[in-house]
């Protein structure tokens, strides 16, 4: 037994002799010296926003681009007061979004504006009127600068209760006269409506119509240029805009299109309720239109609402 012993302790010496050096520090007392510092793990590369999410699209669906800045005004919208309906449609693919406000109806004020021409051009190709010089100079003022007086003379020359039925042709479904006798001020649609609309114009009116209405909001006045106009001149937009001011209760829509031969249609509609004014609802849907066709917020319009604001009046 004791020759056995022998031999097991001089296996375990040399077994302890051969064991690697690390083996041997760490069995040892702690050094006193601090352990040599650790290399930084690498930083993640940054990652472009639009690709940090797994993006398939299908034929009918908006691009992965523009999917991420849908995104993006949804987490505008949360932080802005008011009631806010957005409409937005590719009309290169058909694919469509719209908010929770989207079938909404808002009082359209002057956005309703551009039904009433559409409705008269229609009505001539059909030989139902026939538009005169005059006539057609009251359009061009309607779309240059919203002019109301405008308005009032085509809407009592050739417009009445019918006109409703007529727009409904437009796919503006939810369109209502919210007072009597029926009048173009007076009227209430949704977003949904507007860009129905807005597609109509573009896809059934007519070339030398069609041409002409877009011409016109691609060149409006200063006191329109907001809203849709925020997608920027790189992307060729036109719009039509309303404004309403009622006490203290500011409504601003707009409708219009943006993109390579109007590529997309856009319509948004405010009801601020007391919680802003014209700035705030102008410098809101100009914001929703620069996220989604230029990516990122752009300048607040300068438009006043003139000449009467602050009266409750209605453009």
């Amino acid at each position: 037994m004791r020759a056995l012993a022998g031999i097991l302790a001089g296996v375990l010496l040399a077994v302890a002799a051969c064991a690697p050096a690390s083996t041997k520090v760490a069995a040892g007392p702690t050094s006193t010296h601090p352990a040599d510092p650790q290399p930084a793990p690498a930083p993640h590369p940054q990652v472009a926003p639009q690709l940090t999410t797994t993006c398939v699209p299908t034929p009918n669906s908006f691009s992965c681009v523009m999917e991420h800045r849908i995104s993006e005004v949804k987490h505008y919208l949360a932080d802005q007061p008011g009631e806010i309906g957005v409409a937005l449609y590719d009309r290169d693919n058909g694919a469509s979004w719209g908010n929770n406000r989207a079938s909404t109806a808002f009082p359209a004020a002057s956005t309703i504006k551009l039904a009433i021409i559409t409705d008269i051009l229609r009505r001539q190709i059909t030989g139902n009127l026939s538009l005169g010089p005059a006539d057609w100079s009251l359009i061009s003022e309607i779309l240059y600068n919203s002019d109301d007086a405008a308005g009032d003379q085509l809407w009592f020359a050739y417009e009445d209760g019918s006109f409703l039925q007529r727009v409904r042709r437009f796919g503006m479904r939810s369109a209502y006269f919210s007072g009597s006798p029926p009048y173009w001020g007076f009227m209430y649609c949704s977003p949904d409506d507007l860009d129905d609309l807005m597609n109509y114009v573009l896809d059934r009116l007519p070339a030398h119509d069609r041409n002409f209405i877009v011409h016109r909001m691609q060149r409006v006045g200063p006191i329109e240029q907001w809203g849709v106009w925020g997608a920027g001149r790189a992307n060729r937009p036109g719009n039509k805009d309303g404004w309403e001011n009622q006490g203290s209760v500011w409504i601003t829509n707009t409708v219009g299109f943006a993109g390579p031969n109007q590529k997309y249609t856009l319509a948004i509609m405010d009801n601020l309720g007391g919680a802003g004014d014209f700035h705030q609802g102008s410098t809101t849907l100009s914001e929703i239109a620069s996220l989604l066709f230029r990516g990122k917020l752009g300048p607040a319009p300068t438009a006043e609402a003139t000449p009467n604001a602050g009266q409750p009046v209605d453009y």
